[in-house]
């Protein structure tokens, strides 16, 4: 598959056309970045993203353009092995987790990555919620797991960061077909209210306001606290609420709110709203349904196309844009094709009365393309 260069246009998707490009072995060129802004070119975050999958491949070429508008990516190896990155302060750890996710089955030495930076931001997933939903999804398509976890040692939260991130991974080398259409129902709710710098009562109220947005949905809910302090809670003060959901299929469901970074203008975010806005967002998610929670419905997307050639279902929910935009950048880079019917469709007659939530969900079916990182090739 290697050979050809792909060229994309402009900074959308950046880290997912980076990691297929490793992962298929063909280079790719990306032009117009940020061509008309006030600030062109690739940030900061950006460079720190190709600096890290430089440390983690061998062999890997890059070439960026005087303006930084144009980046020219020419994939190695993939190697792994013992790895320290600052991510800086601009985006959250996570968007420099999600390709390492990608590529840590491939490995030749098992990935120990040392990442510092913000663990939780507003509007973007959090390292908690990679670690609940992400690693559940990755534990379906690999053998070996014993390695593979998210610990964070620190936690940090913007402006300043300060958070502390270890993401260790097994080595795998083959993944293994999954189907995934039962979803079952929810029979508990976890969370955890985090406050770094701040007075742990705000913790309380938090919780006694999420637990008043889900009251009569379930009844076993728990809720800790997580307070930090000193170089444990970063280097800013600040407070939110994660919260999970699983099934009685071993499905998990995230969401959360986050207090607004110190600095931004703008009114300081009530603990009693952010406890509402957590509890509703998860009744959402739980709502919309699916085999998988939104998020990882990349990584699920990723790894049945780098399955052996047999078949795997998975069962999504509503796909948010960036899953649709996935699967058009698997279908560039592996030349594959996934089926999607619709689940009003397929589903059985005993489920129509089970009342799963949403109906505008999606049987996505796909044939693995035999994926080896031994000479990069399709088996």
């Amino acid at each position: 598959m290697s050979g050809e260069t792909l060229e994309f246009s402009g900074c959308n998707f950046f880290r997912i056309r980076l990691a297929y490009s490793i992962l298929s072995g063909r280079p790719i060129r990306i032009v117009n970045i940020r061509k008309n802004d006030d600030r062109p070119g690739i940030r900061d975050f950006e460079a720190k993203l190709i600096g890290l999958l430089e440390k983690v491949t061998n062999g890997t070429k890059v070439e960026i353009s005087r303006t930084g508008t144009q980046v020219t990516f020419r994939p190695g190896m993939i190697t792994g092995g013992i790895v320290n990155v600052d991510c800086g302060t601009d985006r959250c750890i996570s968007y420099f987790l999600e390709p390492l996710i990608l590529l840590s089955p491939f490995c030749k030495l098992a990935m120990t990555i040392k990442l510092k930076g913000v663990t939780n931001a507003p509007g973007e997933l959090s390292v908690d919620g990679m670690k609940a939903s992400w690693l559940k999804v990755y534990n379906k398509f690999v053998l070996n797991d014993e390695k593979l976890d998210i610990k964070i040692q620190c936690r940090g939260l913007k402006p300043e960061g300060g958070g502390v991130v270890i993401f260790t991974a097994p080595i795998v080398k083959t993944l293994r077909p999954v189907k995934r259409q039962q979803v079952g129902k929810v029979c508990k709710i976890r969370g955890q209210a985090y406050v770094s710098k701040v007075t742990p009562s705000l913790a309380y109220r938090m919780i006694d306001a999420a637990k008043k947005a889900m009251h009569g949905y379930i009844a076993d809910v728990f809720i800790a606290v997580d307070q930090r302090k000193g170089d444990a809670g970063g280097a800013s003060p600040g407070y939110g609420l994660f919260l999970t959901a699983e099934t009685t299929e071993g499905v998990v469901y995230q969401a959360e709110a986050i207090s607004r970074p110190k600095g931004e203008p703008g009114n300081p975010i009530l603990p009693e709203d952010i406890g509402i806005e957590a509890g509703h967002s998860l009744l959402q998610q739980i709502y919309m349904g699916g085999a998988l929670d939104s998020s990882a419905q990349v990584l699920a997307s990723t790894f049945m196309t780098l399955c052996p050639k047999d078949v795997s279902h998975f069962l999504y929910g509503p796909l948010p844009m960036y899953s649709v935009h996935t699967l058009r950048h698997l279908k560039q880079f592996f030349e594959i094709e996934f089926k999607m019917e619709d689940y009003r469709k397929v589903q059985k007659e005993d489920e129509a009365d089970l009342r799963t939530g949403s109906l505008d969900k999606a049987m996505i079916t796909a044939v693995g393309v035999g994926y080896s990182n031994l000479n990069k090739t399709i088996l």
